[in-house]
Formats: C-alpha cells, sequence, structure tokens
C-alpha cells in the first residue's frame, strides 16, 4: 500500500486485482506515474489486472497517461471507474491513448468493473 497522500495502490487479494485509488483532487504528474507503475508491478510475477478508480477528481498530467499507457505490457486487463463528467472524459482520454491489444474499459459501477477483470483471460 502507497505511502503517498494523493493515492493508495492496494491488491484485492479475493479479486486478484490490483486497484489504485485518488484523494479528492489529487495529480498526478510523471513521477508519481512510475511510483504507481512499480507498486503494481510489484504485486505479482505475471500480468495482473487494475482497476483505476477516477471518481474523486483526479487529474493526469499529459506525460503521466502517456508513460502509464505505453507501460501496460504487464497488465492483463485495466478497468476505468468513472461516474461522473468529469470522471468520464479523463477516461475517455486514457481510452485514446490506448496502444496494443490490452483490454481497456469504462464502467460507472465497480461491480461490473470488477466483473469485467475477473472474466478477462
Amino acid at each position: 500500500m502507497s505511502a503517498d497522500d494523493q493515492y493508495q495502490v492496494s491488491w484485492d487479494e479475493d479479486a486478484a486485482i490490483a486497484r489504485t485509488t485518488w484523494s479528492p483532487g489529487a495529480h498526478c504528474d510523471l513521477a508519481r506515474a512510475k511510483a504507481i507503475n512499480a507498486e503494481i508491478r510489484g504485486f505479482a510475477s505475471g500480468k495482473v489486472c487494475l482497476l483505476v478508480d477516477l471518481r474523486d477528481g483526479v487529474q493526469f498530467d499529459r506525460d503521466a497517461r502517456e508513460f502509464l499507457m505505453n507501460q501496460n505490457p504487464h497488465y492483463r486487463a485495466v478497468a476505468l471507474l468513472a461516474q461522473n463528467a468529469p470522471a468520464r472524459m479523463l477516461a475517455n482520454f486514457f481510452l485514446g491513448l490506448r496502444r496494443g491489444d490490452i483490454p481497456l474499459r469504462m464502467f460507472a459501477a465497480e461491480a461490473d468493473a470488477v466483473a469485467w477483470l475477473r472474466s478477462q483471460p
């Protein structure tokens, strides 16, 4: 679990997914994106499913968005949780940066996102 006050990265053992949550109004720059990526990579030796909670108004620098989307070879699938208009807009930025064949989807309900991640091969 992260010690940074802007975000928290955790491992959901029951669902076998990594989770990233943000403090309200958090900001993610390139350095923080690299730290998050390193934490996620530490959870498992193989590919992991990732749930990114965008509901609390986090802002990502362009460099951070591009880094996270380009560093995804160790992700099996990524679900973006976005319930309000600003979060959906941010999720659409991530969807627009998608490269490769890693499944990436946006969800309004956490249960739907977790179910989809658990269904990924």
